[in-house]
């Protein structure tokens, strides 16, 4: 299978809005949990969600944020976000392809949850500062992903994770690890006075 890319996004999502049961898989309901635990305690100024798919997510992610921004590169995947959290005035939701179209910051919180591993390596070199860039000093930057391969993937996941978390390091504090069997969540924070 060769790597999907933002049209096999669209093409996925447009065949079924829940791709990976996000809603009813309680797989996915744990990753969340840890990915929230991730997040921690705080009350976030302004979040960016990086590849919000469905807004299953998003939904969690808005609590903890007084503005939140979702993106996804599919536009049937930010119509559903859309539809979701439409009770919630202070999320916007909108179609962005990375690395290209990064949000601009500053934000105090950015989750970065299943997609550094569909980025080619050249386009993950591009992604990883301008998440760095666009974090708040202060702000936390969360990055939870699979570790095991699979055949969508246009780089070895393990391999895509490691390399997100090597250069947070360089300029970041680890402050949250969690290693499964299956995929690892890590958060790191910026300096306050950068």
């Amino acid at each position: 299978m060769k790597p999907i890319d933002p049209d096999g996004f669209e093409r996925l999502f447009r065949t079924s809005i829940d791709p990976w049961n996000y809603r009813s898989s309680r797989f996915e309901a744990h990753k969340r949990r840890v990915l929230l635990r991730a997040c921690g305690t705080r009350l976030y100024g302004r979040g960016l969600e990086l590849a919000c798919a469905n807004g299953e997510t998003t939904l969690r992610l808005a609590d903890r944020c007084l503005r939140l921004t979702a993106v996804d590169a599919s536009p049937t995947a930010i119509a559903e976000a859309r539809r979701r959290t439409q009770e919630h005035p202070s999320v916007s939701v909108g179609v962005s392809r990375l690395p290209d179209e990064m949000p601009r910051g500053p934000f105090d919180l950015i989750v970065a949850s299943e997609i550094v591993y569909y980025l080619t390596p050249n386009d993950l070199r591009l992604l990883i500062p301008k998440i760095a860039a666009a974090l708040a000093p202060g702000g936390r930057v969360v990055v939870l992903h699979h570790l095991r391969r699979f055949d969508d993937a246009a780089q070895m996941p393990a391999l895509a994770q490691a390399a997100v978390r090597r250069e947070l390091a360089r300029s970041m504090r680890l402050v949250f690890a969690e290693r499964r069997s299956r995929f690892e969540a890590v958060a790191f924070e910026a300096p306050r006075g950068r």
